[in-house]
């Protein structure tokens, strides 16, 4: 751990700072390493993994201009304050800490520190917001309390009609200035949800909210996948009395069936390049996976021991494959090589292990594992060691999926009693939170690509 870069240190819960207890340091960063831009002031907060406290920070209420309407800005603030509550970071003070006046500005030197540092902030978050024509527009601060000084300034600008998106790019920068890696704020998540009409495919922001539908035939639907472009939805339907495999284009709302072999077409991966997908078929007798052309057409089989093979998944490099095989009893997950070539067994503990999805840096594959007689959510180390268990509730904990910056992990759980429900936690297992309000079902979430690309890991 301590050859690692520092920020593949952030993705635990708690953190802790490289001083002392309560203390930030702050470094200057040559202006080519300065990962916020040009808008940055050179200072750098830099936070460490730990397990014992969480950044204390404050986030008072975003200061409007004259004229504009309040309920703007608390919307703005309302999903910036869940976004940071959501990443497992901060320890958000309570506003009835606050000792500064009404009327204290946002910008370096329009406020007094000392009214930050007695109630314990380390880090604060200063806004002002107002609407230029049709769009909301807002001078972000953020600020290293300690040191008295500025991490950040920057102008950020979204359409009136849609403070949600601004919101979340707040939220990023706001992550980026304070762990120099981008947030996830404004990614989006596919699963299958169950409003009462059938099991539907819907597109959500990351945190559940704003369903758009994908599939739309009031069918069953299930396993849906991102394609790397993050501009098609790949998922097997019962649309047409079959478990065929379909493809929406996001772009142009067209659905297309891609594979519809007798028996099942299900759980289909897209290769990290798009050119080719891995699913299950039954068309002979046995399921195995194959690899199909985006069209469908199937350019080799992959697996050929009995056994029922499922869930195939590519690493990030596209090298290697992770799939469940009951070949030897019981389910438990495999890897092959890309074209089926040097099969091996990954999991040796737990007799039913289902679920693989590869961690974007492909170190760590998290899975559903049965214990005790329910589906608590594991991870293991690519190469089998590390075996980990992050959740142990009286519920099935199933399905889990990372974030693009391998820092979080989404899963479904029934904990709360009321469905499946979609959740989130830190890849260290901490912050459990559940995201969806328990209106409806939801099951077999997939977390989209970063819509701006991102830095691989080294």
């Amino acid at each position: 751990m301590a050859t690692e870069r520092i920020h593949r240190l952030f993705p635990v819960a708690l953190l802790t700072l490289l001083l002392a207890p309560g203390s930030l340091s702050a470094q200057a960063l040559p202006a080519e390493q300065d990962p916020a831009g040009p808008d940055r002031v050179g200072s750098f907060i830099t936070i460490v993994g730990g397990a014992d406290s969480a950044l204390p920070l404050a986030l008072p209420d975003f200061r409007g201009a004259e004229g504009t309407d309040p309920v703007d800005g608390e919307a703005l603030h309302a999903v910036v304050q869940r976004d940071l509550e959501l990443s497992g970071y901060f320890d958000l003070l309570s506003p009835d800490a606050f000792l500064e006046p009404v009327g204290a500005g946002v910008a370096l030197g329009e406020f007094s520190f000392d009214h930050w540092k007695v109630p314990g902030a380390v880090a604060l978050i200063k806004a002002a917001w107002t609407q230029v024509e049709e769009q909301l527009q807002v001078d972000l601060h953020v600020y290293n309390v300690d040191a008295s000084q500025e991490v950040l300034t920057r102008t950020l600008s979204w359409r009136a009609d849609d403070p949600r998106t601004l919101g979340h790019r707040i939220s990023n920068a706001i992550i980026e200035s304070l762990t120099g890696e981008r947030g996830v704020f404004d990614t989006q998540i596919v699963a299958v949800a169950n409003f009462g009409q059938g099991k539907e495919v819907y597109v959500f922001d990351y945190d559940g909210s704003n369903p758009k539908p994908v599939s739309r035939n009031g069918s069953i639907n299930l396993s849906p996948a991102w394609s790397p472009a993050g501009d098609k939805i790949s998922y097997t339907s019962y649309r047409d009395d079959n478990p065929d495999l379909w493809v929406t284009d996001l772009r142009t709302g067209r659905h297309q069936k891609i594979s519809s072999w007798p028996g099942i077409n299900a759980g289909a991966e897209w290769a990290p390049e798009g050119g080719e997908l891995a699913l299950t078929l039954s068309k002979d007798g046995d399921s195995d996976i194959y690899a199909l052309q985006p069209d469908g057409s199937i350019i080799r089989k992959l697996t050929r021991q009995y056994g029922i093979d499922v869930s195939p998944t590519y690493s990030p490099d596209g090298k290697t494959i992770c799939f469940v095989s009951s070949r030897n009893g019981s389910p438990q997950l495999f890897l092959m090589d890309r074209d089926g070539e040097n099969v091996r067994r990954l999991t040796h503990r737990g007799g039913h292990n289902v679920a693989p999805s590869y961690s974007p840096d492909g170190r760590k594959i998290a899975f559903a594992g049965r214990d005790e007689g329910r589906f608590d959510i594991f991870v293991v180390n690519s190469d089998g060691t590390g075996l980990k268990r992050l959740t142990q509730t009286a519920s099935d904990d199933e399905d889990p999926t990372w974030s693009p910056d391998a820092n979080h992990i989404l899963f479904t759980s029934a904990r709360d009693g009321r469905g499946k429900q979609l959740y989130l936690m830190t890849a260290d297992g901490s912050n459990q939170v559940r995201l969806t309000n328990g209106n409806g079902s939801y099951s077999n979430p997939q977390w989209g690509p970063d819509p701006l690309g991102r830095r691989s890991f080294q």
